[in-house]
């Protein structure tokens, strides 16, 4: 069954112990990171959010002691999630927002959806942004209960190289999309 809030104070609550680095890592589980992620998305502009979600992961994982942040898996879910809530949803509250796409993406395995395991997990995929090989983001959403589908959200992804630094990788001195 799928994590649900019943108000806006839970995941407030959720956020706080992130930024906090109140959980341990196994506490932290994906339905976190998504409510994060889409805490950030409705209440920040799309590459702001991206930009506290990256230097948050990157704080929590400090923190602990650990490496690993993960640039394309990062910037994909804030992507979908970004399509996702950015449909229309009439009087829907952030709460009824989140607790959609919570369900909606339950699953960590969406990501093997757009993504091929050797290309997600490759070095370039974890250090930059690299387009899913299986599918395209967008139009990859469903709808919120009782909307029609838009076009997503563009705007997010024609404004995260902005955003992004570079990889750090020797030679690559533009923040260009593979």
């Amino acid at each position: 069954m799928a994590t649900t809030y019943k108000d806006e104070a839970e995941i407030q609550e959720v956020v706080r112990q992130f930024e906090e680095c109140a959980y341990g890592l196994a506490e932290f589980t994906h339905a976190r990171h998504l409510t994060v992620a889409c805490c950030y998305l409705c209440t920040s502009p799309p590459e702001t959010a991206l930009v506290r979600m990256r230097q948050g992961l990157q704080h929590f994982l400090v923190h602990h002691g650990r490496q690993g942040y993960h640039e394309t898996i990062t910037r994909f879910w804030m992507e979908l999630l970004g399509n996702f809530l950015a449909q229309p949803a009439g009087t829907a509250t952030i709460v009824t927002k989140i607790n959609c796409a919570l369900e909606r993406y339950a699953s960590k395995e969406t990501l093997f959806e757009y993504y091929s395991r050797e290309r997600v997990m490759s070095d370039i995929a974890k250090a930059k942004w690299i387009e899913p090989d299986l599918q395209p983001l967008s139009g990859s959403t469903a709808s919120l209960p009782g909307e029609n589908l838009t076009g997503g959200s563009q705007y997010l992804r024609q404004n995260l190289d902005e955003a992004r630094p570079n990889s750090g990788i020797p030679g690559d001195n533009s923040n260009v999309s593979e």
